[in-house]
């Protein structure tokens, strides 16, 4: 029991699991920005609180020893690169990190690692991620609000989500019902994307599908009849896709659209600003901040062109490297790529076949394809602090907590 985060023997307050349910649906649906009224007090920011309040009363510190450790250690070194920084924006980080990001994604771990929350959660993320489809149409081409407001956001958003709709379709052992709701959030998920015009979304959602089908086991079916599919209704799909869509995702060539070149500066400043301070990087959020410090040492400086200080660096890439350094790095390396080669491991060691593997199998599919969204269409966008890599930590953790029950420990019994 030394290892346990919390105690199995105390269950765990309705009212607490009951919040951890809302922080994720307000924290990502976003009623208070979308619903008229629903701001004029600011009861999400006590809701939030009082979760937040709950889950340090639950804390113990054997989480260390789990991945979420990562969060904390991320805000320790967000508080390092802080030294020497042109701004305080370091330190803010740090702060929020620490008070308010970790312990709510330790709650989130205790209230959910429990087996029968855990698999309710999936079905809860599919309608969280309908419902931001949904908003998405409404708000278009912008998204819910927050960190989804933007189009680009939005739809990187969705890419993480669609491997939830999907999968929960796959899942022959669910009602026909809930397998229907299934393929209609999955639907109304890449309608969304397209409607936001994200060059960034269609690179993600390709990603997102491609990993898909290289996690199925009849890849060479799913092929040939994906090709015959797109011969036959390939020409009516590109007639129904908006021309101001299929405009956008064929610009991602133009050598001379303005964005594309705006990003190719911004990732050079980046890249002088990580040459200049390699070891802890230049702040972290400081880039905006630092950006001027540095684009007259760059090779398309005239001295007539547009400043680019203030602007974000358009990339989750170039926004770690210059920002955290070598340290920061290592970690979102290891988080991003890693950590997803670990649930390909634990993935071939559990069963096809329906029962508690199967589903932690669908687990690792869908954590696997959510980072494979996440770090294509992140190349384009600075959204290395947003909330997806915190979320995707603690869902993570409790697939390996549970994949070390259920595969490690049944093992260990059969050898003593």
């Amino acid at each position: 029991m030394s290892e346990e985060i919390v105690n199995e023997k105390n269950q765990l307050p309705r009212y607490f699991v009951f919040l951890g349910y809302a922080y994720l649906f307000i924290y990502y649906v976003r009623p208070q920005d979308n619903i008229p009224g629903l701001d004029t007090v600011p009861w999400v920011g006590a809701l939030f609180l009082v979760f937040t309040l709950l889950s340090v009363l639950h804390f113990k510190r054997e989480v260390f020893s789990t991945p979420l450790a990562l969060i904390f250690w991320l805000a320790i070194l967000f508080a390092l690169t802080g030294i020497g920084a042109v701004s305080t924006v370091s330190y803010k980080m740090a702060f929020k990190w620490m008070t308010q990001v970790f312990p709510q994604c330790v709650g989130l771990y205790i209230i959910f690692r429990e087996r029968h929350r855990f698999g309710k959660l999936f079905d809860f993320w599919c309608f969280i991620y309908f419902c931001v489809a949904l908003l998405t149409f409404k708000n278009a081409p912008d998204g819910p609000g927050d960190f989804s407001l933007d189009a680009n956001d939005v739809a990187l958003t969705l890419c993480i989500g669609l491997p939830f709709a999907v999968y929960g379709y796959l899942d022959l052992t669910k009602s026909a019902k809930r397998r229907f709701f299934n393929l209609i959030a999955a639907g109304t998920v890449i309608a969304a994307i397209i409607v936001t015009g994200s060059r960034g979304g269609f690179v993600g959602l390709l990603a997102v599908i491609l990993t898909m089908w290289w996690l199925s086991e009849n890849r060479a079916k799913i092929a040939s009849y994906s090709i015959i599919f797109s011969i036959i209704c390939g020409g009516l799909i590109l007639a129904w896709l908006p021309e101001k869509y299929v405009g956008e995702v064929t610009s991602i060539s133009d050598k001379e659209d303005s964005t594309r070149i705006e990003r190719l500066r911004t990732w050079e400043i980046g890249w002088l600003m990580f040459k200049d301070k390699p070891v802890v990087g230049a702040g972290a959020g400081n880039f905006k901040n630092t950006s001027h410090l540095y684009q007259e040492q760059t090779s398309w400086w005239t001295g007539n062109n547009k400043s680019l200080s203030g602007r974000a660096a358009h990339s989750l890439y170039f926004q770690v490297i210059p920002e955290l350094g070598l340290v920061g790095i290592s970690i979102y390396a290891y988080i991003m790529f890693w950590m997803p080669l670990k649930l390909l491991a634990l993935r071939k060691r559990l069963s096809k076949e329906s029962g508690e593997e199967f589903q932690l199998r669908k687990a690792c599919n869908i954590l696997i394809a959510g980072m494979a969204g996440y770090t294509t269409a992140g190349a384009f966008i600075s959204v290395a602090y947003y909330p997806h890599i915190t979320i995707w930590l603690f869902m993570y953790a409790i697939v390996m907590h549970l994949g070390r029950d259920i595969v490690v420990k049944p093992n260990a019994l059969k050898m003593s």
